[in-house]
């Protein structure tokens, strides 16, 4: 394996006086609520552009055959566990583990027969991330790829020791740079630890990692006595505040929710929410003012209740894809703005590594 260069500390210029104007450094809260862009989620509340999701799980559970899984449905614009996807998809899963023959085992698994044209593997062992960053940005910006697996966050880098808080710092503040400059949402993939703890401590070495992240996903299996149920939980998400957790197994190359095995202590989350916000984006027009009463009554069909549209509208507003004008009424944020999709050049993400 190539060793990676290690480059020398690279020193914060001194702001100049022309950085310095008060207007530029200190704002109202009011004026970043009116500018800020609204967040772009990908999927669900799990995968939003620019932005970090963590999925930890023991060594063999099968986080790669989901993440396959995940980008195969995503790509083909469908849904992945009841949970639609907000835009096409083309995505690129960067493996540093794998070779050909488990890539194509892994593909014949979780594919089958299909196709799917748009999913691109990259899974050359012999360099680390940052040493293929720039040419990896250049092809995303070439395919137009919006999601990215990094499987896993260990192999990517030259890590020299997990438990380096510092190290791990370094590493995820290139992983947000990376994620922003592609204009993706980035999904890395983390072992657990020997102690096996639960929530943002689940991870094996430094907490920095769950702590800059900025969705966190522990992936296990929930009992000894069901091998091939999984319990997804959600320990952390800094843009939506919705507790999840699910079960699931695999049947015939596709994930499909299941009960949770007997003994079992959780009881799993329903996903009719984003069925309700995915029917509110499809309806509501941008600009236009809709009353909370009418929308139930046009969006509340198969089981979406009053309740379950009331908390879509509310964490619609949460991500500042939806305002609310005035009591009792939402309106829909236009969001095909020229910075939702914008990528950093090649020269620009350069400064940031």
């Amino acid at each position: 394996m190539v060793e990676e260069v290690r480059q020398p500390e690279r020193q914060t210029p001194e702001p100049t006086e022309d950085f310095l104007k008060p207007e530029q450094l200190f704002r109202t809260i009011g004026k970043i609520r009116k500018d800020a862009p609204p967040l772009t989620p990908l999927w669900g509340y799990f995968l939003f552009k620019k932005a970090i999701t963590s999925i930890v799980g023991d060594p063999g559970i099968g986080k790669t055959s989901f993440g396959y899984g995940l980008a195969k449905e995503l790509c083909l614009g469908n849904s992945f566990l009841d949970v639609p996807t907000e835009e096409p998809v083309n995505s690129l899963y960067m493996d540093f583990e794998s070779a050909d023959s488990l890539v194509a085992s892994r593909a014949s698994l979780v594919f089958g027969d299909t196709e799917v044209p748009n999913f691109w593997i990259y899974n050359t062992s012999d360099y680390y991330l940052p040493q293929v960053a720039k040419v990896t940005l250049e092809f995303c910006n070439k395919r137009d790829i919006n999601l990215i697996f990094v499987d896993n966050q260990s192999m990517a880098f030259n890590t020299r020791d997990e438990n380096d808080n510092a190290e791990a710092i370094r590493q995820m503040r290139f992983l947000r740079s990376f994620a922003v400059a592609c204009n993706c949402a980035l999904l890395s993939f983390h072992h657990t630890s020997k102690a096996n703890l639960s929530g943002t401590r689940k991870g094996s070495g430094a907490y920095a990692r769950a702590r800059l992240a900025d969705v966190c996903i522990n992936l296990e299996t929930p009992s000894e006595d069901h091998p091939d149920t999984l319990k997804l939980e959600v320990s952390k998400n800094r843009f939506v505040d919705e507790k999840v957790l699910w079960y699931f197994k695999k049947e015939e190359g596709k994930f499909v929710f299941t009960g949770p095995p007997l003994g079992v202590i959780g009881k799993p989350t329903d996903t009719q929410i984003y069925k309700a916000q995915h029917n509110l984006l499809e309806f509501c027009q941008a600009g236009k003012e809709y009353e909370t009463k009418n929308l139930v009554s046009i969006i509340g069909v198969d089981g979406l209740t009053y309740d379950i549209i009331d908390k879509a509208l509310r964490r619609l507003v949460q991500q500042g894809r939806f305002i609310k004008p005035k009591y009792g009424y939402y309106e829909k944020v236009a969001i095909n703005l020229p910075y939702m999709s914008t990528r950093m050049g090649i020269e620009g993400f350069g400064s940031e590594i």
